[in-house]
C-alpha cells in the first residue's frame, strides 16, 4: 500500500510539472503574435538616444546608424494662420528702412490726403480713423500697391488715402419686398473685389497685425519740414445724433398761437402719450402740410430767458418733447403717430415744424488748455441749460446768444472760456505776534495790478442747429463744470 501510494505521489508530480511545463508556451506565443500591435511605439522608443551615451538605444547588429546626444529643436514661435514672414530685401530709402520701392510724397497730387507711416500704424487702425471702419482696410492697401505685403507696413513709407468710400449696410435679395431693381449686364452690382497682389501669399480674413521690424542700425524717423509731415489721423464721427437733434430746445423772441397742435388721442384714459401711441391733429389735407411722413416736433414753453450779464429779454424757451409722424390725412385732420418720445406728450401740447440736419462727420479741432483764445472772432455767452439747470457737463445740451445772424451755423466749433480776471482769492486773515522768543508774521504776496492773465479755457462746444439771434450747442469737452454766463468764441 506505500509502493502504491508513492506511485500515485510520483505520477501525479510528473503530471503537474508536464502541464506546468507546455502550458506557459502558449502564452508566451500569444504575446509573441500580438508584438506588432504594440512595434510602432516601440520603434519610436528604440531610436531615441540613450541619455548619456550618444548612442542608439537598440543598435540591431550595427545596421541604424548612430545618432547625436538629444535633438535640435526649432526656435522661436510658430506662424498664425494668415501671417507671412517678414521681407529680408531690407533697403535704405532716403532716411528710413523699407523692402518696398515707395513713391516720392511730392509726387502726389497737392490735394491729396497723405499719411507717412509712424511706429505703431497698421493698416486695420488707419481705417477706422480715416474711414470709421477698420474692415475698409483693403481701400487703403488698393491705393498703395507698392506695398506687397499687407501684413509689414515700415515707418517712413508715405500712404496715399482714398476717399471715404460708400457702404452698402443691406443688401436685399431680389424677389423680395424693397428690394433694388437688377441692374445692367455691364453695371456691377457690388464695388469690386480688391485682388491681393501675386507675390502674396493670401488675403487676411481679419485685419492684418502690421508689425514694425527693427532693423539694425535704422535712424530713428524724423518729421520733414514739408506738408506731408507725418501726422496723426483723427477719428471721424458725428457729434451730435437723432436725440440730440429731436429732444434739445430752442428760444423764441416772442409767444405766438401755435398752426398746429395735438387735438386728441386713441386711447382717452392715458393720461401721457408716449412712442407708438395714435393722436389725432388739427390740421388735414384742406388746411395744412399733413401728408402722410411728414413730421412734426411736439413742443412746449418753458419759461423766459434773460441774458446773464445784461438780463436782457431773450425770449421764450421751447423744449422739444418728441416728435409725431403723419399717417393719413383727411380734409381738417390728420391721424399721425408719435415716432420719438424725449418725454411726456400730452393732447393739447403744440407741433412746430421738424428740421433735421445731421452733422457731417468731421474731426473735431484739438482740444487742449493752452489753446489761444482769439477775441476777433463773435463771441457771445451761455444763456441757458437744457432742463432749466445751471451747470453743465459733457454730453450735455447749452444754448447761446449767437445765431444764424452772426454767421454760425450747424456743425461750427465754439471754445468756453474765462474771461481774464486778476486774482483776488488771497489769504484774508493776518497776524503779526511774538510767542517764546519767536515772531509769527503773516506770509506777504505779490500781484500784478498791470498785467492780465490769458483767458482760461475750460470747454469746447459743437453747434447742432440755430436760431436768427441763438443757437443750440453740444458740450463735446470741458475741464470744469460749464455754467450759465460763461463766455464762447467761434473757434
Amino acid at each position: 500500500m506505500h509502493k502504491a501510494r508513492s506511485l500515485f505521489l510520483t505520477s501525479a508530480a510528473a503530471l503537474i510539472a508536464f502541464f506546468g511545463l507546455f502550458g506557459s508556451a502558449r502564452p508566451a506565443a500569444q504575446e509573441a503574435q500580438n508584438a506588432p500591435a504594440s512595434a510602432p511605439s516601440e520603434t519610436l522608443q528604440s531610436q531615441e538616444p540613450q541619455q548619456g551615451t550618444g548612442q542608439p538605444a537598440d543598435d540591431q547588429g550595427g545596421t541604424k546608424k548612430k545618432k547625436t546626444q538629444g535633438r535640435v529643436k526649432p526656435s522661436g514661435v510658430g506662424l498664425q494662420a494668415g501671417s507671412t514672414l517678414p521681407p529680408k530685401n531690407l533697403k535704405k530709402v532716403g532716411d528710413h528702412w523699407t523692402p518696398y520701392d515707395p513713391p516720392d510724397p511730392e509726387s502726389f497730387p497737392p490735394d491729396a490726403t497723405l499719411h507717412v507711416i509712424v511706429p505703431g500704424d497698421t493698416l486695420w487702425d488707419l481705417a477706422d480713423l480715416a474711414f470709421g471702419n477698420p474692415y475698409l482696410w483693403p481701400q487703403i492697401w488698393n491705393e498703395n500697391r507698392y506695398i506687397t505685403d499687407s501684413h509689414w507696413i515700415y515707418p517712413g513709407d508715405p500712404l496715399l488715402l482714398p476717399a471715404r468710400p460708400t457702404v452698402v449696410s443691406e443688401v436685399v435679395p431680389q424677389g423680395q419686398e424693397g428690394a433694388p431693381p437688377p441692374p445692367e449686364a455691364a453695371v456691377p452690382t457690388q464695388p469690386e473685389q480688391i485682388a491681393p497682389p501675386e507675390e502674396t501669399e493670401q488675403q487676411p480674413a481679419e485685419a492684418p497685425e502690421a508689425e514694425t521690424p527693427a532693423p539694425p542700425a535704422a535712424p530713428t524717423h524724423k518729421a520733414a519740414d514739408t506738408a506731408h509731415a507725418p501726422r496723426t489721423l483723427p477719428k471721424l464721427e458725428s457729434f451730435a445724433d437723432d436725440y440730440d437733434l429731436r429732444c434739445s430746445g430752442f428760444i423764441a423772441p416772442r409767444e405766438e398761437k401755435p398752426d398746429y397742435f395735438i387735438t386728441n388721442q386713441e386711447d382717452e384714459a392715458k393720461s401721457g402719450l408716449t412712442e407708438g401711441d395714435i393722436v389725432y391733429l388739427n390740421r388735414g389735407r384742406l388746411n395744412g402740410h399733413t401728408e402722410p411722413g411728414t413730421e412734426y416736433s411736439v413742443v412746449m414753453r418753458e419759461g423766459e430767458v434773460r441774458h446773464p450779464v445784461t438780463h436782457k429779454f431773450l425770449g421764450h424757451y421751447y423744449k422739444r418733447l418728441g416728435s409725431v409722424k403723419v399717417l393719413a390725412a383727411q380734409d381738417a385732420t390728420a391721424i399721425a403717430a408719435i415716432s420719438m418720445a424725449c418725454d411726456e406728450i400730452r393732447t393739447g401740447q403744440a407741433l412746430v415744424p421738424l428740421y433735421i440736419t445731421p452733422l457731417p462727420a468731421r474731426p473735431a479741432p484739438a482740444f487742449s488748455r493752452l489753446t489761444v483764445v482769439s477775441l476777433d472772432k463773435p463771441s457771445g455767452y451761455i444763456v441757458h441749460v437744457l432742463d432749466d439747470q445751471e451747470r453743465a457737463g459733457v454730453g450735455q445740451v447749452v444754448d447761446i446768444d449767437l445765431g444764424y445772424d452772426d454767421g454760425l451755423k450747424a456743425g461750427d466749433f465754439l471754445t468756453v472760456f474765462l474771461p481774464s480776471e486778476p486774482f483776488t482769492h488771497y489769504a484774508k486773515v493776518k497776524y503779526d505776534y511774538e510767542w517764546r522768543n519767536r515772531r509769527f508774521q503773516s506770509p506777504q504776496y505779490w500781484r500784478d495790478d498791470n498785467n492780465l492773465p490769458p483767458p482760461k479755457v475750460i470747454g469746447q462746444l459743437v453747434v447742432i442747429f440755430t436760431e436768427k439771434k441763438t443757437a443750440a450747442a453740444k458740450i463735446l469737452q470741458s475741464t470744469r463744470e460749464i455754467e450759465v454766463g460763461d463766455s464762447v468764441v467761434v473757434y
